[in-house]
């Protein structure tokens, strides 16, 4: 959240995404070479139902991944974390700590309990990492690097 009060969203990085795109849009010019083929009666046509199935779940794993995923604090201070398949809300308030870990940020709460999103992975990082101003928005606090200034996140 900003200092205007104004809901913030964090997603997956932009590089991130265009190469998922990138990917499916090269298994589209190689599904065209494929079509060429069987209709030149070079390959079995089992070959391009396959390939569609295989680029349809190739886009659903990149949406799922790559598009899906977000971390949004809204006006009221409620963090929704939307992961592939599920998407947790809590009040920012409820925050103990956030730290970066292999599968991405996680959240510890006062309950106990530890939301994490897959939007910020325990990375290199050139700088501060992003995270930093994901727990800045949730905790209040800016967490600090290491004093030989590398991180992770």
């Amino acid at each position: 959240m900003t200092k205007d009060g104004a809901a913030r969203t964090w997603r997956v990085r932009g590089w991130i995404r265009i190469a998922g795109v990138v990917a499916i849009v090269l298994l589209g010019i190689q599904q065209a070479s494929v079509i060429h083929f069987v209709r030149a009666g070079q390959m079995d046509p089992r070959e391009m139902g396959d390939g569609f199935v295989f680029i349809g779940m190739v886009a659903l794993v990149v949406w799922f991944l790559a598009f899906r995923p977000r971390v949004r604090i809204d006006a009221n201070r409620i963090v929704e974390i939307r992961n592939p398949l599920r998407t947790t809300r809590f009040s920012a308030a409820d925050v103990v700590e956030c730290r970066p870990t292999d599968l991405g940020l996680q959240f510890r709460l006062r309950d106990g309990s530890t939301p994490w999103s897959i939007v910020f992975q325990a990375t290199a990082s050139f700088g501060e990492p992003r995270w930093f101003d994901v727990a800045e928005a949730v905790t209040g606090n800016r967490p600090t690097l290491p004093d030989g200034g590398e991180d992770n996140g």
